[in-house]
């Protein structure tokens, strides 16, 4: 790659899997904001919720397949341009104003569309992070990571100060330059020659059938949504539930049987990158940074508040992820920055029990601090090891965006079934946030081991990722 080509590829990257955090990051602001954003009614601001989550979940699902059969340019383009396209969408229908029924019905369709387009984008760049060679690959994948928490920090001000001062018709119509303007980025950004045919083959062989996967995204989607709506005790909830639990039981053993149809142990690259998904998928249950938020809101905290914990808080991840970026430029111990990532992230979700007893404004922010600290430093040394993926496992690495949004759309479910149950219990609301607070912290001490799991050292990848012939274009 010649060096007029990498700042281009390098903002590719960065919008790629930013323009995914970006639309994705949307559901954590409050209802009441995100029903001002899309100016639509509270009551339907659930299914929006629930649609977009599940759009963004589905399109991390499918985009590794699609990558397998499609080149990559054409791909995403064709995604850029459902985005830019949908967006319009909006802002045309924002401008015209129709009544507030029409209005909710195309925003149901239009926005979980435009969160389905460009999720896709996020594996598409992760694959262009190997586009760079050797030489720049490491800074491109470092640039993916600090993608995720930069996020955070645009999209609290472009939900509630952009849109707002501009209108909804501008934003949109704004916004819908970005995808344009990245299609055309990707025409003038040389792709490497392609692997053999025979690799193709085995990547190909290796790749899991997805429609038992898709059942399962489904039926917990209809969980998640009824949950939101009906309540936990409500028939159709457990009828859900009870399809969900069907469809992921089904899942394992079809999974059990294909692997001992194989009559081959699994390779240590497959196991290692699986047993980082796995500490990822928990740690991300347990951040998902909503209901330390709730609990400021019931006890009437500032907005100024909760809005300088969040700044602080993604500031203190973009501040982790850059510099893991820089140490693992220079060192393979991604396993070492995962573990102080962890206890780093457990303490800072257990000093939240201070909330209780010191009540504080610089309690509130350290913590959120510590917190975000840690989940930056841990998700940029996990995206580094499963990027080190090499030869025919490396589809599995395309896959991590999709374990960091499912474990925060489980957790996000999880504590909210919890704290229902607590509330029908007639807990005290201090208990219930209490509770909470401790699973949170006990999920990342749960997810450690994960790391020393057999054939599961992470930097394992790594090593091999450097021997990969996709590693030395």
């Amino acid at each position: 790659m010649n060096k007029a080509a990498l700042p281009l590829l390098l903002l590719l990257v960065l919008l790629g899997n930013g323009l995914r955090s970006v639309v994705s990051s949307t559901v954590f602001v409050s209802e009441g904001t995100f029903a001002s954003f899309l100016k639509i009614s509270v009551n339907k601001t659930s299914v929006i919720i629930e649609l977009l989550l599940g759009a963004v979940l589905l399109s991390l699902l499918i985009t590794p397949r699609l990558i397998q059969r499609f080149p990559a340019r054409p791909l995403a383009a064709a995604m850029c341009l459902i985005a830019g396209v949908s967006s319009l969408g909006l802002a045309v229908l924002f401008w015209v104003a129709p009544p507030v029924a029409t209005r909710e019905a195309l925003v149901v369709v239009l926005f979980p569309l435009i969160g389905f387009s460009l999720a896709a984008l996020a594996p598409i760049a992760q694959m262009m992070t190997v586009w760079g060679g050797e030489r720049h690959s490491k800074l491109l994948t470092g640039v993916w990571a600090v993608a995720m928490p930069a996020a955070f920090l645009v999209t609290p001000q472009l939900v509630r100060v952009i849109a707002p001062r501009y209108g909804l018709d501008i934003f949109f119509a704004g916004f819908a330059m970005v995808p344009f303007l990245l299609m055309l980025g990707l025409w003038m950004v040389r792709e490497p020659v392609k692997e053999t045919a025979g690799e193709a083959g085995e990547e190909k062989a290796a790749s899991f059938a997805l429609l038992p996967v898709l059942v399962v995204l489904i039926t917990f989607e209809a969980v998640t949504t009824l949950v939101s709506l009906s309540g936990i005790s409500a028939p159709e909830t457990q009828i859900a539930a009870g399809l969900f639990a069907a469809s992921l039981a089904y899942l394992v053993v079809r999974a059990r049987r294909g692997r001992a149809a194989e009559q081959a142990p699994r390779a240590p690259v497959e196991g290692a990158t699986l047993g980082v998904f796995a500490f990822l998928f928990f740690v991300n249950v347990a951040t998902t940074g909503f209901y330390d938020t709730a609990y400021l809101v019931k006890h009437m905290c500032s907005n100024t508040l909760i809005a300088d914990r969040a700044t602080i808080g993604a500031l203190a991840q973009v501040a982790a992820a850059m510099g893991a970026t820089a140490i693992l430029a220079r060192m393979p111990i991604q396993r070492a920055l995962m573990l102080a990532g962890a206890v780093i992230t457990a303490a800072g979700l257990g000093s939240y029990m201070l909330y209780f007893g010191f009540p504080y404004y610089e309690v509130y922010l350290g913590s959120k601090a510590l917190t975000g600290f840690g989940t930056g430093l841990l998700t940029t040394a996990a995206v580094f090891a499963v990027t080190g993926a090499a030869g025919r496992n490396a589809h599995l690495s395309l896959f991590i965006a999709f374990v960091i949004i499912v474990g925060t759309e489980v957790g996000l479910e999880l504590f909210e079934i919890l704290i229902q149950v607590m509330e029908m219990l007639s807990f005290a609301p201090d208990a219930v946030y209490s509770s909470v607070f401790v699973l949170q912290a006990v999920l990342v001490v749960v997810a450690m081991p994960f790391l020393f799991a057999k054939e599961a050292s992470p930097d394992a990848i790594a090593a091999e990722g450097a021997k990969s012939p996709t590693a030395q274009q």
